[in-house]
Formats: C-alpha cells, sequence, structure tokens
C-alpha cells in the first residue's frame, strides 16, 4: 500500500475514532440527565409518602375524635388515591431507573468502541510514521549514492 494511502486511510481513522468519542460524550450526557431524572423521581416519591404519613397521622388523630361514616369513607377514599399515586411513582422511578441502566450498558459499549478506534488509530499511525520513516531514510542513502558518484 502506498504512503498517500495510508495517509487516506489514517484520516479516516481519525475521523473514526473522533465520532466514537463524540457519541461517548452524547451518552454521557444522556446518562446525566437520566440520572437527574431518576433523583427527582426519588425525591417526588419520598415528598409524596412523607404527605401520605401526615394525613394519615390527621385520619389517625381525627378518629380519636370521632369520625363521621361519611368523613371516614372520604378519608380511605383519601388515602387510597394517595396509595393509586405512591403506585404510580413508584412506577416512575423504576421505569426511569431501567433507562437508566439501559443507558450505562450503551455508555460502556461507546466506551469500549472509543477505545478500539484509538488504538486503531494509534496502530495505523505507527505504521504511517514507520513507512515515512523508511522512505525518508531510503531517500537519503539515494541522495547519498546520487551525490557520491
Amino acid at each position: 500500500m502506498k504512503t498517500e494511502q495510508l495517509r487516506t486511510l489514517q484520516t479516516l481513522r481519525v475521523l473514526r475514532e473522533q465520532r466514537a468519542a463524540s457519541q461517548l460524550a452524547a451518552q454521557q450526557q444522556r446518562c446525566a440527565q437520566t440520572h437527574g431524572a431518576l433523583t427527582d423521581a426519588k425525591e417526588q416519591l419520598r415528598l409524596h409518602r412523607e404527605a401520605v404519613a401526615r394525613e394519615a397521622g390527621e385520619i389517625y388523630a381525627s378518629l380519636t375524635e370521632g369520625l363521621s361514616v361519611a368523613s371516614w369513607q372520604a378519608a380511605q377514599d383519601r388515602l387510597r388515591g394517595l396509595s393509586d399515586d405512591e403506585r404510580l411513582l413508584e412506577g416512575d422511578v423504576s421505569h426511569v431507573s431501567s433507562t437508566l441502566q439501559t443507558q450505562e450498558r450503551e455508555r460502556e459499549l461507546f466506551r469500549q468502541e472509543r477505545l478500539s478506534r484509538q488504538r486503531q488509530s494509534d496502530a495505523w499511525q505507527s505504521l504511517l510514521d514507520g513507512r515515512e520513516s523508511c522512505e525518508r531514510v531510503a531517500g537519503e542513502l539515494l541522495e547519498e549514492q546520487g551525490l557520491g558518484t
């Protein structure tokens, strides 16, 4: 293979390495965003659970004062609704957590791809440097022979 072809291939390998690096950076950004969303979802769930505990405490306190049947049924309905909301929030946390795990696996694949491309690029650069060095030495020898005769 000619040196110019090697240079062209090396340029392509460098471009592939850059693309792999930018894919990795983009995936890292997506992971960071999803991690933030997971933190937010967990915080919403925590705050909701605190609200449920407060409301349940208020209902329990009102039990000691005596509740009408209608008030008791309304309290039960409210607690059921809060329980349903909690299940939805738990589902959100689970979904975001699953998404984050998937994105982290993809990030690892992109990282491995970038390392592979970097190694290939380094190997080709070494090959190209060796070729250019050999051609330079050969050119110098030819020049010396041409001057010596």
